[in-house]
C-alpha cells in the first residue's frame, strides 16, 4: 500500500522475554581511545534515481508494503570478518564496521544467531549518536535467526561481547544489510529530484495528527488505552507496515499481532521471513502536532522486540496474524486490543498507524463505513469522493481527521467502543497536494475482522483458532491492559531491593517521604499472587518456585507506583 531490560534469566522456567534491553553500553567504550587501522566494509551504493522512479509507482499500488530500504547480501561472521580484542580479564569482544554512504538508517539480518549466557550485542553509529542493544541470550530462538531494528546513520558498528567462561560458544553470521534510504521525514540525499518533489511526497504529510491530538471527547479516553496496542513493523526486507496486539479469550497475554497479509510479500512478490521481523511499541510524540506544518518531536521512549512466527493469513480479507516469539515484558505499558466480529456497521471509526514509518498518528471518519465485496475481497470502506467502484456513492468526504499513507498498511480500525473491526488493506487517501494541511477526501478500505474469523475451520487462514482458544464463541472481547507499567520514575529510584537474585528473603528499603504504600507481587503473566506482604521491610517468597517475578509498590496517597523485577533462585 502507499501507503533492554537487564539480562535476567528465568531459572527453571520456560518463559523468557525477547525484547532489546536498551540498557548499558558496549565494552569497547570503556577502553582507551585508540586510532585503528581497521577500515569499514563499504557497501555498494544504491541507484537512488531508479529507486525514486520505482517508488513513484509502487507507492500508489495501495496493496503493497512501503519500501524504505534495500537488502544487500553479505557474508560476514565471527570466523571470516571483523576483528577480535582480548580483554585483561579473559573476556573478548568482536567488532565489525559498515559504511553505506549517505544511508538514512541501517539494519541487519543474522541467518545464524546464538548467544551464550552473558554475551551481548550492541549496534551503534561511528559517532555514537545512536545505540541499539543489548541483544542477549534471551534473543535466542528456534530458528537461530534475528533481524535488528534500525540504527540511524550510514556508518554502523556491530559489537559482540563474549565472557571468558563462554569463549567460542557464540555463533553469528550476517546474511544481509538493509540500506535505508527513507523513513518518516528523513530522505537520503540525492533520492529523486529532491528539490522538485511535491511537499507531501515521501514523508508523513502535514495533514496527519499525532496520536495524542484530540479526536473528540467521545473517543479520546479510549484512544489513550488502545494506542498502546499499535506497533510499527520492520519486515526485515526493507519494507515496513503497522499492526496491533490483540487480546484472546484466555486473556493470557499471548503476544498475537494483527497486520495485513499483503505485508508478507515485498513489492516483487517475494515472501518475507517473520523470524526477521522487529516491532516497536509506544513510539509517540511527547509534543503532539495536529495538522500543522511543524514536524513532530521524536521520542526516545518506546519498546522494541524481535522475531515472530506466522500463525494465520488470508488474502480474502487481507489479514495476517503473527505470534511474537516470546512474551512481552509485563512492565511494558502496552494494551492487548479487544475486538468485535459481529460485522455491525459502526457510527464512526478511528485508525491508529505509523504512516511512512513516522511517529504514531491517528485518523477519524465521522461517517459509517460501508461493506464491500470487490473481486472476492471483503472489506470496510471509508467513504470518499471516489468510492463508486466499491459500491459507494462517491459523495463521501474521506477522513475528517488525518489520513493514511505508506507504512499504515495493517494498522487497526477501531469502532466507537475501541474494538478492532479490521486492518488497513489499501486505499487512495492521502494529504492533499494542493493544501497539505487537509486530506484529499478519498476512500480507504480495511479487511473485515468478521470475515477473517473462520475460513472453513482451517487454523492457518482463520483468526478463530488463535483468538478463541477456549472455544467460547464470543463475538466481542474487551481490551486487556498491562497492570505493571512503570508509572513513576521518581518513586522507582527511591526504592532499593536486595539481594537480587534471591534465595527467598528480600530486603526492601523505601524512602519515608513517599508515605504509606501497598505492595503486590505478580508472576510473569501479570497475575497477582500476593498483596501487602511486607514484614519488617522484608518479603518472604521462599515457598514460591524459582522463577522471575514483579513487585508493584504503590503510594497510597497519590496512586503513583513503581515496578521492581526480582529473580527467585533457590
Amino acid at each position: 500500500m502507499k501507503k533492554i531490560l537487564l539480562p535476567f534469566f528465568c531459572i527453571f522456567t520456560s518463559i523468557i522475554f525477547g525484547q532489546v534491553t536498551n540498557e548499558g553500553t558496549p565494552a569497547s567504550w570503556s577502553l582507551p581511545q585508540q586510532k585503528s587501522a581497521f577500515q569499514p566494509i563499504v557497501l555498494p551504493q544504491l541507484e537512488l534515481e531508479t529507486l525514486y522512479r520505482e517508488d513513484q509507482i509502487k507507492d500508489q499500488s495501495r496493496r503493497k508494503p512501503f519500501r524504505v530500504g534495500v537488502p544487500i547480501a553479505v557474508d560476514y561472521g565471527l570466523n571470516n570478518a571483523g576483528f577480535w580484542t582480548n580483554l585483561s580479564n579473559g573476556d573478548r569482544i568482536w567488532r565489525i564496521y559498515f559504511n553505506a554512504v549517505d544511508a538514512v538508517h541501517l539494519s541487519f539480518n543474522f541467518d545464524e544467531f546464538y548467544l551464550p549466557k552473558g554475551a551481548k550485542i550492541y549496534l551503534y553509529t561511528n559517532d555514537r549518536s545512536d545505540l541499539l542493544g543489548a541483544y542477549t541470550a534471551i534473543q535466542n530462538n528456534d530458528s537461530n535467526q534475528l533481524g535488528t531494528w534500525f540504527v540511524n546513520g550510514d556508518k554502523v558498528w556491530i559489537e559482540y561481547f563474549e565472557p571468558a567462561n563462554a569463549i567460542g560458544e557464540g555463533k553469528l553470521h550476517i546474511a544481509s544489510v538493509i540500506h535505508g534510504y527513507r523513513l518518516g521525514h528523513a530522505v537520503q540525499k540525492n533520492y529523486g529530484l529532491t528539490a522538485k518533489r511535491s511537499v507531501g511526497f515521501n514523508k508523513s504529510g502535514n495533514c496527519e495528527h499525532d496520536v495524542d491530538c484530540s479526536v473528540g471527547a467521545d473517543f479520546d479516553g479510549i484512544k489513550n488505552v488502545v494506542k498502546k496496542s499499535v506497533a510499527f513493523l520492520n519486515m526485515g526486507n526493507g519494507y515496513i507496515c503497522s499492526g496491533s496486539l490483540l487480546n484472546n479469550t484466555a486473556q493470557d497475554k499471548t503476544p498475537y499481532l494483527l497486520t495485513a497479509e499483503h505485508c508478507y510479500e515485498d513489492g516483487g512478490g517475494n515472501p518475507s521471513n517473520p523470524a526477521l521481523y522487529s516491532m516497536r511499541f509506544n513510539w509517540i510524540s511527547p509534543n503532539p502536532v495536529c495538522a500543522q506544518i511543524n514536524q513532530s518531536t521524536a521520542s526516545t521512549v518506546f519498546q522494541s522486540i524481535s522475531g515472530a512466527v506466522l500463525r494465520a493469513k488470508n488474502m480474502i480479507s487481507d489479514f495476517m496474524l503473527l505470534e511474537i516469539n516470546s512474551p512481552l515484558d509485563p512492565s511494558w505499558d502496552v494494551t492487548y486490543a479487544g475486538w468485535d466480529r459481529t460485522d455491525q456497521i459502526p457510527n464512526f471509526t478511528v485508525g491508529i498507524h505509523h504512516p511512512n514509518g513516522d511517529i504514531m498518528k491517528v485518523s477519524r471518519d465521522d461517517d459509517p463505513p460501508f461493506k464491500s465485496n470487490n473481486t472476492g475481497s471483503y472489506y470496510w470502506v471509508i467513504p470518499g469522493t471516489d468510492d463508486t467502484g466499491y459500491g459507494g456513492t462517491g459523495l463521501g468526504s474521506g477522513w475528517e481527521i488525518g489520513s493514511t499513507e505508506g507504512g499504515s498498511s495493517g494498522s487497526p480500525l477501531f469502532n466507537p467502543n475501541g474494538l478492532v473491526i479490521g486492518q488497513l488493506y489499501g486505499g487512495a487517501s492521502e494529504c492533499s497536494l494542493l493544501n497539505d494541511l487537509n486530506d484529499n477526501d478519498k476512500y480507504d478500505f480495511y479487511g473485515r475482522f468478521a470475515t477473517s474469523w473462520d475460513f472453513g475451520g482451517v487454523a492457518s487462514n482463520s483468526l478463530k483458532f488463535w483468538l478463541d482458544p477456549l472455544n467460547t464463541g464470543q463475538t466481542t472481547l474487551a481490551s486487556l491492559t498491562s497492570t505493571l507499567a512503570v508509572a513513576s520514575e521518581e518513586l522507582n529510584r527511591g526504592i532499593k531491593m536486595y539481594p537480587n537474585p534471591s534465595s527467598g528473603i528480600i530486603s526492601i528499603e523505601i524512602q519515608q517521604a513517599f508515605g504509606d504504600y501497598n505492595v503486590e507481587l505478580f508472576n510473569v503473566l501479570g497475575q497477582s499472587l500476593r498483596k501487602n506482604t511486607l514484614k519488617n521491610n522484608q518479603l518472604d517468597i521462599s515457598n514460591l518456585p524459582s522463577a522471575f517475578y514483579y513487585l508493584k509498590i504503590t503510594e497510597k496517597e497519590t496512586n503513583r507506583y513503581a515496578i521492581k523485577k526480582l529473580i527467585l533462585n533457590k
